[in-house]
């Protein structure tokens, strides 16, 4: 990015939300350039990245990279993800096949690498799920650090004084439509950082008993693929107590830019 201030603005962002406190972290970043759009996502569980090519509207050419993951078995799902998203529209990649067949966050990520390939600037999201006291959670998402939401959680209702209080995010997608797109966008992505934050209260390192998403809820849960013994031991990372936050070394490289 060019000028020392921008230069300064993005290493800044390296830095995670709410730094010091117990919470789930999580970063994308997407990136645009004439005919191409790279995506990267990564949090205390996952780090992904994808590259697609396009021309007239249509997807030419599409990479995918699966660098950190719980399961090993979640390798797989990037070269599926390339064989059936080669050859799409990009206005369809958000719902382009089921996303139970897919890696959800793979998945995720085309879509929004997708929606914003035409666009003229980089775009960075950073979210924080504090870890829940009695039920309650604080989830927080800035978009090029300004704030869009902040929600008091009550397992996964909003509570009040928000204008949404009562809402549950389970059912976000039957009333997303009254948000504004930006709002939509950022409020989807914060939704699935919060779903992914149980994650945090157990570790499968130590532990045997831990819970598993139920059969066919994506990729590696597909009964073809599942692998009880299959877990990515050391695979997780806590952005509690470090300086800098997922994706910190991508945010940077665009200060060179």
């Amino acid at each position: 990015m060019a000028g020392e201030d921008a230069e300064w603005v993005w290493r800044e962002r390296t830095a995670p939300l709410r730094p010091g406190e117990a919470a789930l972290r999580r970063a994308v970043l997407v990136d645009p350039a004439p005919g191409r759009v790279r995506a990267a996502l990564e949090d205390d569980f996952h780090h992904f990245e994808i590259e697609i090519a396009h021309a007239g509207g249509i997807i030419t050419v599409v990479s995918a990279t699966t660098i950190r993951h719980p399961w090993t078995t979640c390798a797989g799902a990037g070269p599926l993800l390339v064989e059936r998203l080669r050859g799409r529209r990009l206005a369809d990649a958000a719902a382009f096949d089921s996303p139970y067949a897919h890696c959800t966050h793979l998945y995720d990520l085309a879509g929004l690498a997708a929606s914003r390939a035409c666009t003229e600037r980089p775009v960075l999201f950073r979210m924080a799920v504090t870890d829940a006291v009695d039920g309650r959670r604080e989830a927080l998402i800035d978009r090029d650090g300004a704030p869009v939401h902040a929600w008091t959680l009550d397992r996964e209702t909003i509570l009040p004084p928000h204008p949404y209080a009562g809402r549950n995010l389970r059912a976000l997608r039957q009333w997303v439509t009254e948000l504004d797109p930006g709002e939509a966008e950022a409020a989807l992505l914060l939704r699935r950082a919060v779903f992914i934050s149980i994650g945090r209260t157990f570790d499968p390192d130590v532990q045997r008993d831990v819970p598993t998403p139920p059969p066919g809820a994506c990729f590696t849960h597909q009964p073809e693929n599942f692998d009880p013994d299959a877990r990515a031991r050391g695979s997780r990372r806590d952005f509690s107590e470090g300086r800098a936050g997922p994706l910190a070394d991508r945010i940077a490289a665009l200060a060179e830019q």
